[in-house]
């Protein structure tokens, strides 16, 4: 097996893994911040194993993207315990569109004519998920989901600059999704076994497993086949969901989704061809 298909078996697995988190967190009851704040722990644990060391290189740059992840990984477990686990995922999807956005910030330059067409497209798809018939928890989980994206974007843009490392960045979020989760973490006390075993599961196998074989896999795979393969989790993560929980997806949603996961397939092959160009 060559090299590259090596990295895209990598990201083909990180996906799958990745993908059963809305599952998982919908079998264990509890306080969101307590859930989020357990399993990375418990892949912070793995990462020292894995890294047989505890110590990190920090400056400003792993630092902010460590906040980002936090912030995504718990507004991620929140919305799901708010509206469907399709809605939490696909919406969290928007995310490289955000990096669209900030990269034209960044290097303070104009979106070309095509980028402000996958953006408004990807906004389009984002407004459908509104149109089913949603309760008022399902509607904060829905905007809560847009946070997380937005913080998502913040994590891949931080850590494609200079100085930034994302093993580093990522054992440092675990850990204070961790420390700020202390006070909440008497939920995790009084969940049976079917919960703690999911809990465990989330933390080895869907976040500590899933970000090696990430790491992994963006070595030896261009960021494309990455991005596209990486895709999978948006359309596996409800699959999951609707086999084992039942849960059914609006047919608005639906929609929204395939018109997201499209401007995300657009918006990545046309940053491949500008590389390709250059």
């Amino acid at each position: 097996m060559s090299e590259r298909n090596k990295g895209n078996l990598y990201i083909l697995m990180t996906a799958v893994l990745w993908s059963t988190g809305g599952l998982l967190i919908k079998f264990i009851p509890g306080n969101a911040v307590a859930i989020n704040g357990a399993r990375s722990l418990i892949a912070f644990l793995f990462f020292c194993i894995y890294r047989k060391t505890v110590k990190v290189k920090v400056n400003r740059l792993i630092l902010a993207a460590a906040i980002c992840l936090v912030m995504t990984n718990l507004l991620y477990v929140t919305a799901n315990k708010l509206t469907t686990a399709a809605n939490a995922i696909v919406i969290q999807y928007t995310a490289p569109v955000y990096v669209l956005i900030w990269d034209c910030i960044y290097h303070r330059r104009a979106p070309k004519k095509q980028q402000c067409f996958v953006v408004l497209m990807a906004f389009a798809g984002m407004i459908l998920f509104f149109f089913d018939r949603l309760d008022g928890g399902q509607m904060l989980g829905n905007i809560i989901a847009i946070g997380s994206g937005i913080a998502f974007s913040g994590v891949f843009f931080i850590n494609s600059l200079p100085e930034a490392s994302s093993q580093d960045s990522s054992m440092i979020a675990f850990f204070l999704s961790f420390l700020i989760s202390i006070p909440f973490l008497g939920d995790v006390g009084r969940m049976n076994g079917t919960a703690l075993t999911a809990l465990v599961v989330l933390g080895v196998f869907q976040v500590g497993l899933a970000y090696v074989l990430f790491a992994k896999g963006t070595k030896l795979t261009s960021p494309v086949s990455a991005s596209l393969i990486g895709l999978l989790e948006a359309v596996l993560n409800p699959i999951w969901v609707f086999i084992f929980y039942g849960e059914k997806v609006g047919r608005f949603a639906l929609a929204g989704a395939g018109i997201i996961l499209l401007a995300v397939v657009l918006n990545t092959l046309a940053g491949q061809g500008e590389q390709a160009s250059v």
